[in-house]
């Protein structure tokens, strides 16, 4: 009896020690995550097996933003206090974090819950959602969730991922060469030291950042569209239509015509499904200009000469898109393609081949969105383009 007991005393003791000094060598442990769409609100699926974002050597994503590997060296700061990095939650404080929302409470590690390792929340829209109902649930402004999924609106579709930051702001995905300064120069309201004393970002250089992470931006808003340029000259070419519905766009290039800075990005397109500036609620707008292309798998084109900066394949938002850098503070976006023909770093000239439109990200239809933004801020592309 007394043998047994001193077992029992020893085995309890060891399990005590191990959570109060926990491990923190070795990599970040990943689990599963749910099947996502790759194509939104309609296609087929893929299994991810990666918690986190796996930071690379170009800009180019996985299939969704739940799929990053978090950094080795982030797990060592994690075992603040008294608080395990590994150990879960008891099952009282686990059901009070479930009702806070948190994705993962009560299965996550407590650490990851009290001083999260990655600034956002992936969330995927519920029956009877909607975006004021989700900020509310986050602790967040409608606008702050609208500003990071541009192309969601004020109804949301059952199954529509959303990125949820975790404080107000904009969650900023870091290309290759780029700094916080750099990064925060694009956005109004918000500063380098802001940046860099958000904990969850975990900053360990502000001038030596990983191509491929996410920093949130606290507080930061998208800056308005510059004083518009004087409107476009008219162009002769008769404006695109397709009675017909073809299921091509019917040409080997780009619609002639263009300012001579910008051109046409497709060859053909119905309408104009959803101009710039439309309202989207909560004090935010749409920022580009939507080419209609139902029943046409549509090639698209670089609307100008200059560098890629972006491919993105995820299937929140934007979906598959493509930012083209056009020089003097000129970049081009091009969402929702089904499939992306170039790579980050790549020259293009107008009239390139960028990939094939589709129907990635949300959307309700085939079609192109497609913006022109000024140092960050977007301006409509209509004041450049007759569309």
């Amino acid at each position: 009896m007394m043998v047994h007991t001193v077992v029992t005393a020893l085995a309890v003791a060891v399990v005590v020690f191990a959570i109060r000094f926990p491990s923190t060598s070795g990599n970040a442990s990943t689990t599963v995550v749910p099947t996502y769409s790759l194509s939104g609100v309609t296609g087929g699926s893929q299994s991810q097996s990666f918690a986190y974002f796996r930071p690379g050597t170009s800009n180019q994503t996985r299939e969704s933003v739940s799929a990053l590997e978090a950094r080795p060296d982030i797990r060592s700061v994690r075992a603040t206090g008294a608080i395990s990095p590994v150990s879960s939650f008891s099952s009282g404080v686990a059901a009070a974090a479930a009702a806070s929302g948190e994705d993962g409470a009560g299965v996550k590690p407590l650490a990851d819950i009290l001083d999260p390792r990655q600034p956002f929340i992936l969330y995927t829209a519920q029956p009877g959602d909607s975006p004021a109902g989700i900020a509310e649930r986050y602790g967040i402004t409608v606008r702050t969730l609208l500003d990071n999924n541009p192309t969601a609106g004020e109804v949301l579709l059952v199954g529509q991922q959303l990125v949820v930051p975790r404080r107000n702001g904009i969650l900023y995905k870091v290309a290759f060469g780029e700094t916080v300064d750099s990064i925060v120069a694009q956005y109004d309201n918000v500063t380098a030291a802001e940046v860099i004393d958000y904990r969850a970002n975990a900053i360990a250089d502000p001038a030596n950042l990983n191509s491929g992470e996410f920093l949130l931006l606290p507080n930061a808003t998208i800056k308005p569209p510059p004083p518009p340029p004087p409107p476009p000259e008219p162009d002769p070419v008769p404006a695109p239509g397709n009675p017909g519905g073809g299921a091509t766009d019917g040409g080997g290039g780009p619609r002639s015509g263009g300012n001579g800075m910008f051109s046409y990005p497709l060859a053909r397109w119905l309408r104009v499904s959803d101009p710039f500036g439309s309202n989207r609620g909560g004090g935010t707008y749409h920022t580009g200009i939507d080419l209609d292309l139902y029943g046409m798998r549509s090639t698209i084109y670089s609307a100008c000469d200059g560098v890629v900066s972006r491919t993105e394949y995820v299937t929140y938002g934007y979906g598959y898109h493509v930012i083209v850098d056009c020089g003097g503070g000129f970049t081009t976006l091009y969402a929702h393609m089904s499939q992306i023909n170039v790579s980050p770093g790549q020259q293009v000239s107008a009239g390139t081949a960028l990939g094939v439109s589709g129907l990635t990200g949300y959307t309700t239809g085939e079609h192109l969105h497609f913006e022109i933004r000024i140092n960050g801020a977007p301006v409509n592309p209509a004041n450049y383009l007759n569309f």
